[in-house]
């Protein structure tokens, strides 16, 4: 065996003999987790109750370690709000004197969240209601704004561009304040149930107007559009005991890029009209971080998930049949917010 063999054997000897101390190394890079399959998750459920009425029934997450969840809550001072910080579940309390609920929250990440609602005085419906707070990481603000209504539904396409909108109300953050917005008000009023958008200038909203004259007891619903300057109504749908014409469901949720309604089934914007992809009555909306990772959840304590191939319905826990009312997922964890009018159920899967 010559010299320059010698040195050869040893310098490859030495080089394997490191490779195996690096992919030993506790020091190392950590070993890349696969992403779990949603429909294997196990899920837990939380209990939420502090008054005899905890109804929370709207959640939006930065990630799973950081999770809001919004309702009414009976209690005074107001337990209307929640965060989980990845371990437990705790409540927040929001600068405001009277009792409150939160119907939408909305974020871009830790230090950029919004939660909308109203403010209850002994004549809520007649009074200056609305209530905006913001969060910037460190503590949470409320926005003053008058001649407003309960707040019902939150988008954002950006943090200077946000829309909240409610009863007879529709308020636009501009980055600087909130501002009234005008649009199309019918005679009998309307509620603005929920708001999503693509863009800026792509924005959808649902208002329900009730009309209760009889004999016939109809309900109605205007489907607006935002082009980037004005409101407009683009279409309608009503039903009565009688006929049904409905078109698109009444919660709007934007999915990777892709517009979603729900309620009465799930219905997907394709060009100019909604098709429906999911034809159970009693989803109440839909939740996805992709359109590869999509959950549809609802009365009865529905849950079905899409995988881009089929839609399967997931059992959560046998026997449970309380209404879901919301759902987040990041396509790691799964949040579902649930309740019987009394208590509040957090559904988590992993």
């Amino acid at each position: 065996m010559t010299k320059r063999f010698k040195i050869f054997s040893f310098i490859l000897l030495s080089f394997y003999l490191f490779s195996l101390t690096q992919c030993n190394s506790p020091t190392g890079p950590p070993p890349v987790k696969p992403i779990k399959d949603p429909r294997t998750y196990t899920w837990t459920i939380d209990t939420i109750k502090t008054s005899f009425q905890t109804d929370l029934g709207r959640i939006w997450g930065s990630s799973p370690n950081d999770v809001y969840i919004g309702g009414h809550d009976a209690d005074v001072p107001s337990n209307s709000l929640w965060h989980f910080d990845g371990n437990k579940w705790s409540v927040v309390k929001l600068p405001v004197i009277l009792p409150y609920d939160i119907n939408g929250i909305y974020g871009f990440s830790t230090t950029d969240v919004w939660a909308v609602g109203a403010k209850w005085y002994y004549d809520t419906f007649f009074k200056d209601s609305s209530l905006i707070c913001h969060y910037d990481g460190y503590s949470w603000k409320e926005y003053g704004v008058t001649n407003g209504k309960i707040l019902q539904s939150l988008w954002a396409s950006s943090s200077t561009d946000a829309w909240a909108g409610g009863w007879n109300t529709l308020f636009h953050f501009d980055g600087i304040s909130w501002k009234h917005f005008p649009f199309f008000i019918p005679r009998q009023g309307v509620q603005l149930l929920s708001i999503s958008g693509l863009s800026s200038n792509d924005v959808y909203m649902i208002g329900g107007r009730n009309d209760v004259v009889q004999p016939i007891d109809t309900s109605f619903y205007y489907l607006y559009h935002f082009d980037g300057s004005s409101w407009s109504v683009i279409d309608s749908s009503y039903t009565t005991p009688s006929e049904e014409a409905r078109k698109f469901g009444v919660r709007l949720r934007t999915i990777d890029n892709a517009l979603y309604s729900a309620t009465y089934g799930l219905y997907k914007k394709e060009s100019h009209n909604w098709a429906l992809v999911n034809d159970d009555p009693n989803i109440f909306i839909a939740g996805g971080n992709n359109l590869n990772n999509i959950f549809a959840v609802g009365n009865l304590g529905i849950v079905y998930h899409f995988n881009s191939i089929d839609w399967k319905r997931i059992m959560i826990m046998e026997n449970f049949q309380e209404p879901i009312y919301d759902v987040w997922t990041d396509g790691t964890e799964a949040f579902m917010v649930a309740t019987d009018g009394s208590s509040t159920f957090v559904i988590h899967g992993k």
